[in-house]
């Protein structure tokens, strides 16, 4: 039997995986079998077990491919970004993870489906120490607009930047995975406006701001 080239390997590889995500997605990692696999994949049960020793061993490969393309993604959005603090880059950065969530929906359905079925284990890594890595990131740029005056007094913009960056997530997530239906009341543009204007200027007007003032300080110090 003629040994088969890598290509041809991968190629097999790819029908299993795209086979297996289906499913995954469909009814769930443990009420999916290797033989629901291999009847969706078309191949024996022996063949896919030349390729992947366990079904895990498919979920995992599946997830780091996926896990490559978002990374590459995200270093380029974020490329892109000068100035991470201001509202027409934070604007920016929604609009990036709108796409980000659109372009790659069964990623986010997988990530789901480990929370459920693995306690997260897979991509637990996607959120550990993260905004640390914005300030490796952005670190610079955070401390040049706190030396310009540009944030309030005791704002650290490394947790603003991750709340932003999960908030936009958050936003579409809902809004493609589970129905959300302009579950702001908004259309996608209006909602974008909306929260880029609560994290750049705050809910409060100057008069508020000083009403709460005293109490806020206390409540807040920490």
């Amino acid at each position: 039997m003629p040994k088969l080239s890598a290509a041809a390997i991968q190629g097999r590889k790819d029908i299993i995986e795209d086979a297996a995500r289906e499913l995954f997605i469909k009814q769930g990692f443990h009420a999916t079998s290797m033989r629901d696999i291999c009847k969706r994949a078309e191949v024996s049960l022996g063949n896919l077990y030349n390729y992947y020793e366990t079904k895990d061993s498919i979920f995992e490969s599946i997830i780091d491919k996926y896990q490559t393309v978002i990374d590459e993604d995200l270093r380029s959005i974020f490329a892109e970004i000068d100035e991470p603090m201001e509202p027409a880059n934070l604007r920016k950065l929604g609009e990036s993870v709108g796409r980000l969530v659109n372009e790659h929906s069964d990623f986010w359905l997988l990530m789901y489906i480990d929370v459920l079925e693995f306690q997260n284990r897979h991509f637990r890594k996607m959120f550990d120490g993260i905004t640390d890595r914005f300030r490796k990131v952005f670190g610079e740029k955070f401390k040049e607009a706190e030396k310009r005056g540009d944030l309030r007094m005791g704002v650290d913009a490394a947790p603003v930047f991750t709340a932003v960056y999960m908030q936009f997530f958050n936003y579409f997530l809902v809004e493609k995975l589970f129905g959300g239906n302009q579950h702001l009341g908004l259309t996608d543009d209006q909602a974008l406006n909306c929260l880029t204007k609560v994290f750049a200027y705050g809910t409060l007007s100057e008069d508020g701001l000083a009403r709460f003032k005293k109490t806020a300080n206390k409540s807040l110090s920490g």
